[in-house]
């Protein structure tokens, strides 16, 4: 793994070119990262927030993600975990392929093409929702038991499973596959990983921009190109993101949510979560 930039050189177990992983731990906590093989995982146990790209969200057990070849993404189990109580764990199932298993001849098969299309969303992260997780879930409980050409076959119809449904979102927004694809990306995901990891705390924008060699102005600029948003919204929406985490579990106050999200006073807070979602903090509450 690179120290700079959380590039992560996947260990196999096996000869196969499909690797599948049963994680249990007491908590999520690897870094932000990513690889360029193409990931499944399946959340068993564990709560938290699920950051994929410029995604993120709360995640519960039964979570479902798709992500794509080196798509920086973690899922970050909630902060009870680290405590070690007994008894609570995390555990995950996951799976790792190389995109290049289904290219080639194959890729051109009229059967191909809507597997073809997932991954081709993968790129920017796909989860999927309602009864297609548990669905998927039990596929990948499946293919756990199988090996050889019996585990190819049933990751195709994984794949094809997940390609069909029509209960799945994408994650990370447009904008953030373009920056992908730039030659800077890395002093970019440097501050991203930064505001991610530090959400929580006091965030200043000098401080963002001596991470990665730049002045405040120069900063603001080559953010606000990069993702067509200020420094501060992206921020704001990380913050948001967590905070509807807290929300749901009805542990804290509105005003306690916003601080332990970030922000430093309920006004603010309550100001940005509608800006983002459109909706009060409380309405959120009610609605779901």
């Amino acid at each position: 793994m690179k120290a700079d930039i959380f590039y992560e050189k996947l260990i196999r177990e096996s000869e196969y070119s499909i690797n599948f992983l049963e994680v249990e731990v007491p908590c999520l906590d690897v870094p932000w990262h990513y690889h360029p093989e193409t990931e499944i995982i399946f959340i068993e146990k564990s709560t938290g927030t699920r950051f994929v790209g410029d995604n993120s969200e709360p995640f519960a057990e039964g979570d479902v993600g798709l992500i794509g070849a080196n798509l920086p993404h973690v899922w970050k189990s909630d902060s009870i975990y680290q405590k070690k109580i007994p008894g609570l764990i995390a555990r995950v199932l996951v799976v790792h392929f190389r995109d290049e298993i289904f290219k080639g001849p194959l890729a051109a098969l009229p059967e191909m093409q809507d597997i073809n299309q997932l991954l081709h969303e993968s790129q920017f992260g796909v989860k999927f929702i309602g009864g297609a997780k548990e669905a998927i879930g039990a596929l990948m409980k499946e293919i756990i038991k199988t090996s050889g050409i019996e585990k190819m076959v049933k990751l195709t119809q994984l794949l094809d499973f997940m390609a069909k449904t029509e209960e799945k979102q994408l994650l990370a927004s447009t904008g953030y596959s373009k920056i992908r694809k730039s030659a800077d990306f890395d002093r970019f995901d440097k501050a991203h990983r930064y505001m991610i990891d530090n959400f929580q705390q006091n965030i200043s924008l000098e401080k963002v921009s001596a991470i990665v060699g730049m002045t405040s102005t120069s900063f603001c600029r080559y953010f606000k190109k990069h993702t067509k948003k200020s420094f501060h919204s992206v921020l704001n929406e990380i913050r948001v993101g967590h905070a509807c985490k807290l929300l749901l579990e009805n542990k804290l106050n509105i005003s306690g949510v916003g601080f332990e999200s970030g922000f430093n006073n309920v006004s603010n807070f309550n100001e940005q979560f509608k800006k983002i979602k459109g909706i009060s903090p409380s309405q959120y509450i009610r609605e779901r």
